[in-house]
Parts: structure tokens; C-alpha cells; sequence
């Protein structure tokens, strides 16, 4: 069960949304004079990659932000699909005779979002299992960065994999930019279904069971007629797509109802489950399904998502900057990709009064006979809900490695997940105003990617502090 084997999703599904761009395509001017000598990169995510430029050629995987191409032939486009060969991708693409893409999706600068003037930044401490969101209260650094709000999530299988499966075990730290969003997104193969789907069985029931998200009963039929899929929904509501160089490692949902809060999260870290499977991810960040859909009404196409594996402390002990603990947030979630998720800007964009919402979501929950115009837009409604935000810094303390074993430090909650060794951890991380001390990745086991000429941002480190 590995919920971050490739991050694919169709272009035509990165959605536009109030207070979050979506666009993943860089901006360049349409006419492009196609040189067959040059390299040519990829301006977007989830690009597809075609066996013939005919309209009955078979998919033969999907192409990513930045991944290096070269034209074959530069006279001939058909179908607006122009033939390539693959200079540089991460991401599995069937053997083939001929490779054909959209040539629209050719640009010739690469696209890194490196330079970041936006207000909100992530950062996800691998070691202690946490994500938390921050606001550049002071664009000069004349002050700490504010938490605006932390949750536990899950990170990668502690396990090495072969080279040429870079990605698909422990996460990999670094400094990286949001690329993109996709709503409900599946892999390409099918082996976890879109949370939700036109035309697919009925997720799960609110409330239930871990193992009814891995029933036939909720997986789509395949073309043979039979179920296909391993785990349904693994990717929950959103997903966010990072660069440069992530191997498929994104930031994501997971399995469950906004009601079900954090039970999947946590549930991975019980002794049990860990018995008879490695339930962690193959590298992405898989949050619960409240959390990242406010991430995703937060943070914009170019916002920074910073991985480190860091000890924690809090810089300052009063708390002067957090008189409370929790904030609340009202969503509604729709089967619509295009739809935002913050309650006021659905009821707005539906044009539903709040009083109606709550009746009609207070009676479907309580299992009451509903019967709708099938034009009325409370058909849209999945769930609606209130996400209490986490908005107060808590420091998970760090156990060295030697002191676990390899199977302990899969449970609750260490500090060290991967159980690295006193000698190889670096500085600090202060979770109440977002900075690092002295920090350097640690020099055991764990990888690093993302922009090689940046560990982490400028502005995270203490010593910048004006």
C-alpha cells in the first residue's frame, strides 16, 4: 500500500481557485520557433506522452514541470502533438519506438519559481512527522515568521531502495516550490482510485473502517469488468505538486471523510498495522484530508515547501504570539474540480443560502431521505464541515537513534522517525517563528533534492534575523 508512486494528474485538472493560483504553465510568449538542436522543457504537470500523433495511439505515461525533451522532427506537428525524444524525466514512461506530446507545453527556459515574494511558506519536519504553515509577518526579516498551523502527517517507509528507485522509500529532504494542485487525483495505472469519480462506486462511509477503503466493494471496474485498484482514495481531496526534481514525492490527502479528522494519520503509527504491513507512503507527505484542503486555500503556485529533519525547540517560551489554541475554519467540500473548498466562497459560487446547506447537510448526515431537483446545486455538496486549526506550536521531543529499534520508532510519535544517530543531527528547528539555528541536513541514510544551490531558504535561518 503506497499511497505516492507517481504524481500524475491531467493539466486539464489543476484547478483555478480563489486565493490560489493553479496555473502550472510557464509564462511564455505562444510562438516558438522549434529547433531540433535544443532542449526543450516541459512547462506544466501531468503532460501525456503518446505512442502516435494519430488520436489511436496509447498513453505511454505522463511527463512533469521541467522534465528535457528534444524534437525529433520540427516541421512536422499533427494534431498539435509534435514528436520527441526523452532527454530527462523522473517518472516511469513505457519503451516505445516514438514518443509524441502536445507542442504547446514546449518552452525553452526552465521554470523553478525560485525567486518567492508571497506571504506563506510550509515547512515538514520528516523527524517528528509534522507540517506547519507560516506567515513572512516581515518581508525584510525584522521579525519571526508567525505559525499560522501544524499537523501531524505521515512521511515516507523507512526503507532503501535500489538508485534507480530514488523516491520511492524515505522522504527526501530539501527546499522545493509548489507547481501545482490537483483535486481527487489518481495515478495513471489505477491502483488508487480517485477519492471521488463520476461514474465510480460511492467512497466508504463516513466512519468507517480502515480496511473498507481496500474493498472491491468501493474500487472501479476495469475494461474485463472486474474491480481494479488497491486502496481507494490514497491521495484524499488535494494534491500538491513540488519542483525541481521531487521523484514523485508530493504533498497530499489521504483516505477518509473530513469528520474521520486525524484516525488515519495516527492509525499508521499503531503497533498492530505495523505488524503485518509498512502502511507509510513511498516518500510524499500524505496529510488528512481537513488539512490540505485548507493548505490548499492558503497557499499559492510558487509557495515554498521546506523538508528538513530537525530537533525542535520553541524560541520564545512565553507564547506572546499565540494566545490561542485552535481557530476554526468552515469548508464544504464539492464533487466539483474546479470549486474552492472555504464554505463562504462555495455558498457564493453555488448560490446557496447558508440556512439551506445546513438542512440539507444536517439531514444526509443523519441518513434522512433526501429527494433534490438533480439541478439543484446541493447536489454538488460531499461533505461540509469545520477544520479546527491547529494554531499553537508544539514541540515533538527527539529520541537518538540509539536509543530505538527499527520497529519502536515506526510507533507514535519519536522525533526521529527514521532513528538517525545523535552525531549526524544539525541544529535546530524553532516551530513558533519558523527559523533554523545552525541547521544542516543530517549525513546519515537520508537524501536530499529540491534547488542544489539552496538547503533551505535565506530567510529560515536565524542568523538572518535583523
Amino acid at each position: 500500500m503506497k499511497s505516492s508512486l507517481i504524481p500524475l494528474v491531467l493539466f486539464s485538472n489543476l484547478m483555478s481557485f480563489s486565493g490560489a493560483m493553479a496555473d502550472t504553465t510557464a509564462n511564455t510568449s505562444a510562438a516558438i520557433v522549434f529547433n531540433d538542436q535544443s532542449v526543450y522543457y516541459i512547462s506544466a504537470n501531468s503532460v501525456k506522452v503518446r505512442s502516435t500523433n494519430d488520436g489511436t495511439g496509447k498513453t505511454l505515461g505522463e511527463l512533469n514541470l521541467n522534465d528535457k525533451v528534444k524534437i525529433i522532427n520540427p516541421t512536422i506537428i499533427k494534431n498539435n502533438l509534435i514528436e520527441v525524444k526523452i532527454v530527462k524525466t523522473y517518472d516511469p514512461i513505457v519503451k516505445s519506438d516514438r514518443y509524441f506530446v502536445n507542442a504547446d507545453i514546449l518552452v525553452t527556459k526552465y521554470v523553478d519559481y525560485k525567486d518567492f515574494a508571497g506571504k506563506y511558506f510550509v515547512v515538514v519536519n520528516v523527524a517528528t512527522e509534522t507540517i506547519r504553515l507560516y506567515e513572512r509577518v516581515c518581508l525584510d526579516n525584522s521579525c519571526p515568521h508567525k505559525m499560522i498551523m501544524e499537523s501531524e502527517v505521515v512521511v515516507g517507509e523507512d526503507i532503501n531502495h535500489p538508485k534507480e528507485e530514488k523516491g520511492k522509500g524515505r522522504s527526501i529532504l530539501g527546499s522545493y516550490r509548489v507547481t501545482g494542485w490537483s483535486k481527487f487525483y489518481q495515478d495513471p495505472e489505477g491502483h488508487y482510485p480517485s477519492w471521488y469519480k463520476e461514474g465510480y462506486p460511492d467512497a466508504p462511509a463516513p466512519d468507517a473502517r480502515w480496511n473498507a477503503w481496500f474493498s472491491n466493494k468501493v474500487m472501479p471496474l476495469d475494461s474485463t469488468g472486474k474491480p481494479h485498484g488497491t486502496m481507494r482514495g490514497a491521495f484524499g481531496w488535494f494534491t500538491a505538486f513540488v519542483a525541481p526534481e521531487p521523484f514523485g514525492q508530493w504533498t497530499h490527502g489521504t483516505l477518509g471523510w473530513g469528520t474521520d479528522k486525524d484516525k488515519f494519520i495516527k492509525k499508521v503509527k499503531t503497533p498492530l498495522i505495523n505488524i503485518i504491513s509498512d502502511p507509510r507512503s513511498s516518500g510524499c507527505t500524505r496529510n488528512n484530508n481537513e488539512a490540505i484542503a485548507f493548505l490548499r486555500k492558503m497557499i499559492d503556485v510558487g509557495a515554498p515547501i521546506i523538508k528538513i529533519y530537525a530537533k525542535e525547540e520553541i524560541l520564545d517560551p512565553t507564547y506572546k504570539n499565540y494566545p490561542s489554541e485552535t481557530s476554526d475554519w468552515n469548508y464544504i467540500m464539492t464533487k466539483n474540480r474546479n470549486h474552492a473548498v472555504d464554505r463562504a466562497e462555495v455558498l457564493k459560487a453555488l448560490s446557496i443560502l447558508p440556512q439551506d446547506l445546513d438542512a440539507f447537510w444536517e439531514a444526509k448526515r443523519g441518513g434522512g431521505q433526501l429527494i433534490l431537483d438533480p439541478k439543484s446545486p446541493l447536489n454538488q455538496v460531499i461533505e461540509a464541515g469545520t477544520y479546527q486549526v491547529d494554531t499553537h506550536p508544539d514541540v515533538t521531543p527527539f529520541t537518538p537513534g540509539e536509543k530505538l529499534t527499527k520497529f519502536t520508532r515506526k510507533l507514535g510519535r519519536t522525533g526521529n522517525v527514521y532513528g538517525i544517530k545523535e552525531a549526524s543531527m544539525h541544529g535546530t528547528f524553532y516551530a513558533d517563528a519558523g527559523v533554523l539555528d545552525s541547521y544542516a541536513h543530517p549525513d546519515q541514510i537520508l537524501e536530499v533534492s529540491g534547488f542544489s544551490d539552496e538547503s533551505t531558504p535565506p530567510w529560515m535561518k536565524r542568523e538572518n534575523l535583523k
